[in-house]
C-alpha cells in the first residue's frame, strides 16, 4: 500500500485498503505505547488521527479514537468506522 499522508490518500482505497490502514494504525501507536510514550506524549508529537478525522461521521470519530487507543478490532466496531469512513468519502467527492 502507498504510503498515507492525508486525507486525499484515503479517497480511492478499497474497503479492504482503509482497513489495513486503520490495523496498521492500531499497531503503531501501541508500539509506541509500549515503548513507554503514553497517547498525550504522541499526540504532543503527532496527531496520528487527523488524516481521518475528516471523512468520520462527527458521532463516530470519537469511536476510532477509542477503538485504536484500546486496541479494539471486533467486526462490528471496525464496520462501524469503515461505513463511516465510506460515507465520508462520498461526501467528499459530492462537496
Amino acid at each position: 500500500m502507498a504510503a498515507i499522508n492525508k486525507t486525499e490518500d484515503l479517497l480511492t482505497l478499497s474497503r479492504d485498503e482503509i482497513k489495513s490502514y486503520i490495523l496498521a494504525l492500531h499497531e503503531l501507536i501501541h508500539q509506541k505505547m509500549n515503548s513507554g510514550l503514553t497517547i498525550d506524549d504522541i499526540l504532543d508529537e503527532e496527531d496520528p488521527f487527523e488524516i481521518v478525522e475528516p471523512l468520520m461521521q462527527r458521532e463516530e470519530y470519537p469511536i476510532f479514537v477509542l477503538s485504536i487507543i484500546n486496541k479494539i478490532q471486533s467486526d462490528t466496531v471496525m464496520n462501524t468506522i469503515l461505513d463511516s469512513i465510506e460515507k465520508g468519502i462520498k461526501k467528499w467527492y459530492d462537496q
